[in-house]
């Protein structure tokens, strides 16, 4: 009869590896969750900043009609990379459009994620959120 003995340390070592896998995977997408939340949360105060940009020079110099009052595309922007400078978001870029007494903000942030290499994310791993916000100044 032959022996049996150490045939069970193969399975041991295969199911460490396996959990030390899931274990990875999930800090990695929890860092991924995370990252997305703060910069939705980031582009949320952006957009903010950017509906408060009341364009007087229009709302004053011209006979303007409807509900909401102007936005300035430029101090919009210009406000955004104030906040931006404010909260140090260097590392985040944002895009300001503005239409109809609404801001909507495009942020972009590349993120790097605990093991991320491990899952193909060497270089970081890029997210992106929109929002948008109503001018508070009504007629």
């Amino acid at each position: 009869m032959r022996s049996d003995d150490g045939s069970s340390v193969p399975l041991i070592l295969l199911f460490f590896l396996l959990g030390l896998v899931l274990v990875a995977g999930t800090v990695a997408a929890s860092a991924a969750f995370l990252a997305q939340r703060d910069l939705q949360s980031d582009c949320d105060g952006a957009a903010i900043v950017a509906a408060n940009a009341l364009d007087a020079a229009g709302f004053y110099g011209s006979d303007h009609a409807g509900d909401s009052l102007p936005l300035a595309a430029g101090a919009a922007q210009s406000a955004v990379d104030a906040y931006a400078a404010d909260a140090a978001l260097a590392e985040t870029s944002f895009a300001v459009a503005v239409a109809a007494g609404r801001a909507q903000v495009t942020c972009s942030r590349v993120v790097r994620l605990p093991f991320g290499p491990t899952f193909g994310y060497g270089d970081g791993l890029r997210r992106t959120a929109v929002s948008d916000a109503r001018s508070p100044y009504q007629r």
